[in-house]
């Protein structure tokens, strides 16, 4: 259990969030920018001089920076970070640009860790509503990182209540502020959803606490009142769309890079798409238990290359299942038995270990034939 001392956080604007995104060579004349800044009208340079006490500063031209190690909530990830005063007028957080050659993204805020990204990293007003970072400073003078959108980073109303000002619904792009607690307030630094906490018995519980701003509709209410107001595809079509291409599409993409103005890996978005929407957001592994549900009544899904694309891995159906953001940061993270598609049982189901404890992925009859067909030629 560690004590919170100190909290700052910032809203991402579209321009912070495109620019820290954008490739190389996006606009003419730059647009470098590689920072995340703190405006110092609500992050003053004494609150953070109280933030890093205990850690050196280095006086700047602009005034004074810190160079200190940062955690990073969920993640066994520490890293040397830098903040500075970039000018008068706001502090930053330096390296944050992902294309940079230096980048020193903060492993919390890295969208392989499940932060969100641009669908399309060319535009401007990309940035997600209520998309928020911040840095935890806890009394034994530690950093960690952590982000929400548009949630509650809490497990109980104590921690929601002394968190007032971070969550205020009428929280802008741009806005930031700096919070010490005047009650004992908890980080729990392996829970990235729900990191915040007043009391033990919060610890104790297993589910997540549901948000009591939210609508009082149950899931299954609120998933039917979506698919009546929008078309939802059959599993034939959503199947259809995703294995009638020519086959030889996904051995032949794999590893192309395309020229965008950088060479970036081509990614199978439409895959990826498809099979969320096949599996309706279900982890394969997990089901429901460990997502949760967004805005528009879907579950929260992601992608999980069993091969990882740095290791060749192909980026196509057989190789892509889909997963809760907690069972894909385990499967790369945590210690996961070898996985052999050839093994995958007549019930389209396969057995595997995750830090020593059962588990097991389910596919849709369609993929798992696919996979089979696959892995046979």
């Amino acid at each position: 259990m560690k004590t919170v001392q100190y909290v700052v956080f910032r809203y991402l604007t579209d321009a912070e969030f495109f620019n820290i995104y954008k490739p190389q060579g996006t606009e003419e004349r730059g647009g470098g920018q590689s920072y995340i800044d703190f405006p110092v009208g609500v992050v003053t340079l004494g609150d953070w001089r109280m933030f890093f006490t205990g850690v050196p500063s280095v006086t700047r031209r602009q005034g004074p920076g810190w160079t200190f190690r940062m955690n990073s909530i969920g993640l066994d990830v520490v890293q040397q970070l830098t903040v500075f005063q970039r000018r008068a007028q706001s502090f930053a957080v330096s390296s944050q640009k992902i294309t940079s050659k230096e980048s020193n993204r903060v492993a919390a805020w890295h969208p392989e860790n499940g932060f969100p990204q641009p669908n399309d990293p060319m535009n401007r007003a990309s940035c997600p509503a209520k998309l928020a970072i911040y840095v935890v400073r806890t009394d034994g003078g530690e950093f960690w990182a952590g982000w929400f959108q548009d949630t509650v980073p809490c497990k109980d109303e104590g921690a929601r209540a002394i968190l007032r000002d971070m969550l205020l619904d009428d929280r802008d792009q741009g806005d930031a502020g700096f919070i010490a607690p005047r009650s004992a307030l908890y980080l729990d630094e392996s829970n990235i959803f729900r990191p915040f906490y007043t009391t033990t018995a919060s610890t104790q519980a297993v589910t997540v606490v549901p948000d009591v701003t939210a609508p009082r509709e149950t899931r299954a209410e609120k998933a039917t009142r979506v698919r009546l107001q929008r078309r939802v595809r059959s599993e034939e079509e959503v199947t259809k769309s995703l294995f009638d291409e020519d086959e030889g599409r996904f051995s032949e993409a794999e590893d192309k890079l395309k020229e965008v103005i950088v060479k970036v890996r081509s990614r199978n978005a439409r895959a990826v798409q498809d099979l969320k929407e096949l599996y309706r957001g279900r982890c394969q592994i997990s089901g429901e238990q460990l997502t949760f549900v967004k805005k528009d009544g879907t579950l929260y899904c992601e992608a999980h290359h069993l091969v990882p694309l740095g290791n060749e891995g192909a980026d196509s159906p057989y190789n892509i299942i889909i997963v809760s953001p907690l069972i894909h940061r385990m499967l790369h993270y945590a210690e996961v038995s070898d996985i052999d598609l050839s093994k995958i049982s007549i019930d389209n189901k396969l057995d595997m270990t995750i830090n020593g404890e059962a588990y097991r992925i389910t596919w849709h009859p369609e993929h798992a034939n696919h996979v089979r067909s696959h892995q046979a030629g």
